[in-house]
């Protein structure tokens, strides 16, 4: 009995020992995290990881896409870069194994700026580091704040970049104000609670190798590029309080990310409340027309209690009595009741689409299409033999939500189990032309080779198409932005779409993030995609 009593307290302490030293590990890596992210201004609303490592480097070498992105003169930046990290052998030793984190930031001049900011295993003082950086590469350099701040010019560079010391953290940025507030005790940096967010991300997920994370809030990563606020189905995205952490899943022909994204608040956020649904398969996605610019697909597997939730919204809002009044006044003037009669023909999916020619549609999805369009006759007017005119306010509203609050009066269409409404009468019967004649996006050979890397399922699903979106784009984006679409020294022109979904989990989203190519290998079964995320539904481990 003493034997087994001894190995059981034995085995014990080898636990509490393991244990203690895994914890402490991560303890270790969060403040060392923390140094380096704390320095990072607030406006960051995109922080990119990688591992500083010779063998991500050689992953990444013949990797097209981030080429594509960020154009040939931040290729150029990047790789002078890169070969200061590793030609360096004192360096790299030193910051070798170690998370470096690349925040982007916008500036008053419409432009992204890029700050480096990386741990040290041991400081290193401002002039030993200038000493090393001077020893090859002919590279020249200038101490402009003693103690703290380098310069750096370089022949194959048309501009100085700077470095910055910030005790143990080394900072980096070619724009020298980016850099002087990172290390201004007194300038605003980063929440504590994006901090948080990405250092118990980067805890759980400690093999990888590259993660993305973004904050959803304010500023958002969408608003500084656009000329105004965000609106539509970018608006949405725009207004979602979350933090995303997604890692990179290393595909050679395309950029792809999954993750989470975790609701940060309890508030009156119109995504939440897909928090209480399982993800449904997407099939709307099948009768969007050609001429896609970008659309949501949203997917419930209740719509009962997502109309609940949805009630619940509206009370939050203080909007649930004037609706309410609206419904009774259909029911006063045309005997039709909408919450007995036509709420239980509503299915599971709806969308709503933006087109290349600047027109926008919503279509849903329902159980039976000849009820609804009979009890939707008393409570439309007459506009062509295919189309009616709804004569009551907000009745779609009522029932979908933010989406589709913009139809107020719109021009409807019921055909084979879908309703389809606009504000103009000319793009529901373009619609229903095209989908009669079967000229839908899901038809064409670009798009179906895309869509073999977007999952089947989720709850919200975000679709974007290049090239029907450049006009579009140009009127709503900054120039220095929109110019970017067609630049010969980007690569966008090369992209055909990207996909952004949202997969429910109760307490936060399963997401995947996609950039594909015009062109690229069709997508094989053995593909990450598939492998790690069965059904986009991804991994918390």
């Amino acid at each position: 009995m003493k034997i087994i009593l001894g190995v059981t307290t034995i085995l014990l302490l080898a636990v509490f020992s393991v244990a203690y030293l895994y914890f402490s590990n991560l303890s270790v890596d969060s403040r060392s995290n923390d140094k380096a992210l704390s320095g990072i201004p607030s406006n960051a609303s995109v922080v990119f990881h990688f591992v500083n490592d010779k063998g991500l480097y050689d992953i990444f070498k013949d990797y097209p896409v981030f080429n594509d992105i960020i154009g040939d003169k931040r290729k150029l930046e990047l790789s002078w870069l890169k070969d200061l990290l590793l030609n360096n052998e004192d360096l790299y030793i030193s910051t070798q194994g170690l998370k470096v984190f690349l925040s982007f930031h916008p500036d008053q001049d419409d432009n992204f700026n890029f700050l480096w900011s990386m741990p040290q295993k041991a400081s290193m003082e401002v002039t030993e580091i200038s000493d090393l950086i001077k020893k090859g590469n002919n590279n020249q350099t200038r101490i402009i704040l003693p103690g703290s701040l380098i310069e750096v010019r370089n022949k194959l560079l048309d501009r100085p970049f700077y470095l910055g010391i910030d005790g143990n953290i080394i900072r980096g940025s070619f724009e020298q104000s980016l850099l002087t507030a990172s290390i201004d005790l007194k300038s605003k940096k980063l929440t504590p609670e994006f901090i948080e967010e990405i250092n118990n991300s980067l805890n759980k997920d400690n093999d990888a190798l590259s993660s993305l994370f973004i904050n959803h809030q304010e500023p958002g990563f969408l608003e500084p590029i656009f000329k105004q606020k965000p609106i539509s189905n970018f608006g949405l995205f725009s207004s979602f309080s979350a933090y995303s952490s997604l890692n990179l899943n290393y595909k050679s022909d395309a950029l792809m990310f999954n993750g989470i994204s975790r609701i940060t608040e309890k508030h009156d956020g119109y995504l939440n409340l897909f928090l209480h649904q399982k993800p449904v398969q997407n099939t709307i996605k099948r009768i969007i027309p050609t001429n896609l610019s970008n659309a949501i697909c949203y997917g419930l597997s209740s719509y009962d209690l997502f109309n609940k939730d949805l009630n619940r919204l509206f009370r939050n809002r203080k909007e649930d009595k004037a609706l309410e009044e609206k419904i009774q006044v259909i029911v006063s003037e045309t005997g039709i009741n909408p919450d007995r009669d036509i709420k239980k023909l509503w299915g599971n999916e709806f969308s709503n689409i933006q087109l290349s020619t600047y027109e926008n549609l919503a279509v849903m999805r329902i159980s039976n299409g000849r009820q609804l369009q009979f009890y939707l006759e008393p409570l439309s007017s007459f506009y062509s033999e295919s189309v009616r005119k709804m004569n009551y306010e907000s009745l779609f509203y009522y029932y979908f939500g933010d989406p589709l609050k913009k139809y107020d009066k719109p021009f409807f269409a019921v055909t084979d189990n879908l309703v389809i409404i606009s504000n103009s009468p000319g793009t529901v019967q373009r619609f229903l032309s095209g989908y009669n004649s079967n000229k839908l996006l899901f038809d064409n050979e670009s798009f179906i080779q895309f869509d073999q890397l977007v999952a089947d399922q989720s709850n919200i699903s975000f679709l974007f198409q290049f090239d029907n979106s450049k006009s579009l784009l140009g009127s709503l984006l900054k120039k220095q932005y929109s110019q970017l679409l067609t630049s010969k020294e980007h690569g966008f022109r090369n992209f055909y779409g990207l996909s952004f979904q949202l997969t429910s989990n109760t307490t936060h989203f399963f997401t995947n993030f996609y950039l594909g190519y015009k062109n690229s290998s069709a997508a094989k079964s053995d593909s990450l995609v598939y492998r790690d995320n069965v059904a986009g539904l991804g991994s918390t481990n």
